[in-house]
């Protein structure tokens, strides 16, 4: 006798991240089609993908400490910042103005993921002091504070206007920065960070997933919607509330180590408030509390400007003397949907494929 379809029959079957055959399958096909980018898309595209990325996994981190535990955090992108110097250092090129120790890619990567938790950790015990605006005034307070750092630590970045290269491409001894020849193909420098920043796109994003599902994700949850009751449940505020910072600023770490390895080159003054203030609004239009909403916002940001390019091109506009540049163009698009989303669309894009996804489950009989 078969059983009906979606009906769960124990625990785990209904916690589990793929509980159906068809989001198994359609994981799978994703991950393939994922595998074959490199092949398929021009170095321009595989870039944007690659951006795309890592600013998810960035992206992914503020929605942890803000949309899931509820802490407002206006310095996301200072974390950012810390993961992109501490791989800079041991794993870039030392020169007269700036350290630098090449070590393996394998030893920058997760040290810069831990360092930058590690300075999570240290101002988490403001947060469990304070919330709402007071907390966004701190937070605003630490991208100033960053910003001072970066430009003065000029042994460590360089100093503003000039910047440093990024660290070095070097995993298990190998030097990845010329590319690899295999057969007749050319994996060159930007294919390897593309297969890097996948893998650490699908663990990380996995990572998500099972953090909400567990008994600190219930916790963060809990904190968000009334920190009082929380407490009178039990639930220690200020352990979890430094959880929910170490864990964002690990995955702002993280995607800082790789995402200017791109340029190959950063430069202090990228990390200021405007940056920070991107990390939100990729959150609000991708889906706040949500596991999918960081990354789709993430592409949206990143796709967004070589849309508007394609377009202004095709109808000639940029080519014209037109009153508004392409940039500008670009950022007027970004801040209506801004708003948009915050007025018709809460949960963001998410909320829009949640809907559609559930229409076309539900057809012919949705309405």
């Amino acid at each position: 006798m078969s059983k009906r379809p979606d009906l769960y029959t124990s625990y785990k079957s209904e916690t589990a991240i793929f509980p159906t055959t068809v989001q198994r399958f359609w994981f799978l096909v994703l991950v393939l089609f994922s595998l074959s980018i490199p092949f398929i898309f021009s170095n321009y595209w595989l870039l944007l993908i690659t951006t795309s990325l890592l600013i998810a996994i960035a992206s992914w981190g503020l929605n942890i400490v803000s949309g899931y535990a509820g802490q407002v955090n206006l310095g996301h992108g200072v974390f950012v910042g810390i993961g992109t110097y501490v791989s800079a250092v041991f794993g870039g090129v030392a020169t007269t103005s700036v350290i630098g120790y090449e070590l393996d890619m394998i030893i920058w990567l997760p040290l810069s993921g831990l360092v930058s938790a590690f300075i999570g950790v240290l101002i988490s015990p403001v947060s469990a002091r304070l919330k709402g605006l007071n907390l966004g005034l701190v937070t605003l307070a630490i991208v100033f504070i960053g910003s001072h750092f970066f430009s003065n630590l000029k042994f460590i970045t360089g100093g503003a206007g000039l910047g440093r290269k990024a660290a070095k491409l070097k995993f298990l001894g190998v030097d990845l920065e010329s590319g690899i020849n295999v057969g007749n193909f050319v994996f060159e420098k930007n294919h390897f960070i593309y297969y890097f920043s996948l893998i650490l796109c699908i663990f990380l994003g996995l990572g998500v997933k099972n953090i909400t599902r567990s008994k600190i994700g219930r916790a963060f949850s809990a904190i968000r919607d009334r920190d009082i009751a929380a407490e009178a449940l039990g639930i220690n505020l200020f352990k979890f509330k430094m959880y929910s910072f170490a864990i964002s600023s690990f995955y702002g770490g993280i995607a800082g180590a790789l995402l200017f390895t791109l340029s190959g080159g950063v430069e202090p003054g990228s990390f200021n408030l405007l940056y920070s203030i991107t990390f939100i609004a990729i959150v609000i239009i991708g889906g706040v509390g949500t596991v999918l909403g960081p990354l789709f916002g993430a592409f949206f940001f990143t796709m967004l400007p070589g849309l508007i390019q394609s377009v202004l091109h095709a109808f000639g506009v940029a080519d014209t003397g037109f009153f508004l540049n392409p940039a500008e163009i670009e950022r007027i698009v970004f801040a209506f949907f801004i708003i948009f989303f915050l007025v018709f669309e809460p949960r963001g894009l998410w909320g829009i494929w949640f809907r559609l996804r559930n229409y076309f489950k539900a057809w012919p009989f949705s309405y």
